[in-house]
């Protein structure tokens, strides 16, 4: 967040300058408007490569057991047997069978869970778009919609269209730049900081729905 905060008073900067300057044709001008780009695309790529390390380490210390996980993060966790099934042979068939019995006894599954940073990957060397939000959500299981604007997805679209285009040098960075104005882009920069604070409250919430499982659990086991 401290990123974005930076970057919305970058632009309130560009923008100040640009009014004082009248109509603004400067080359270096438009680079900077254009960079807005690059540090939005980065903030979604730091937030989607940092959350499954800092995620395990809760759930890890937390005590959290296999079945206060939905299936569908266990499946993330164990791709490596999923990996296994990927053939006709006798393996793969053995391998299958034991996924289904797994999810069969999945909420009598009291294994405590480790640490599975390494295997819950979210930032898969594309642009970071929807599917992830979405892919996020689904793994997950969190409650309600990725979006906390219906103009989000067009928002993220735009932000891994454009960034490619600037560090890749698709399309002139001046270019990019003139086609903005920096009040425009700080609007786009307050509605990802608006998505970020609501992908965070969404993991927090599902965190501590973990931790009250796990409570509820030590009550029903204890003296």
């Amino acid at each position: 967040m401290e990123q974005l905060d930076r970057e919305e008073r970058r632009l309130a900067s560009l923008e100040k300058a640009g009014s004082s300057a009248g109509f603004d044709r400067d080359g270096f001008m438009a680079m900077n408007r254009a960079l807005s780009y690059v540090v939005m695309g980065g903030v979604l790529e730091e937030l989607m490569r940092d959350l499954p390390a800092a995620l395990a380490s809760d759930v890890v210390a937390q005590g959290v057991e296999r079945r206060h996980l939905p299936v569908s993060l266990i499946a993330a966790i164990d791709s490596a047997v999923f990996r296994q099934c990927g053939s006709d042979t006798v393996a793969a068939l053995i391998a299958r069978a034991n996924i289904v019995q797994s999810v069969s006894a999945h909420q009598l599954d009291v294994r405590p869970v480790v640490d599975f940073g390494e295997v819950f990957k979210l930032a898969d060397g594309s642009t970071i778009n929807e599917k992830h939000f979405a892919a996020l959500w689904t793994l997950l299981g969190l409650v309600g919609d990725w979006r906390c604007d219906p103009k989000d997805t067009m928002l993220l679209k735009e932000i891994r269209d454009k960034r490619n285009d600037v560090a890749h040098w698709l399309e002139d960075p001046v270019t990019v730049g003139r086609s903005k104005r920096p009040s425009d882009l700080r609007k786009m920069v307050k509605s990802l900081i608006d998505l970020v604070q609501h992908f965070h409250l969404a993991v927090w919430y599902w965190l501590d729905d973990r931790a009250a499982a796990v409570r509820a659990s030590a009550v029903v086991v204890g003296p």
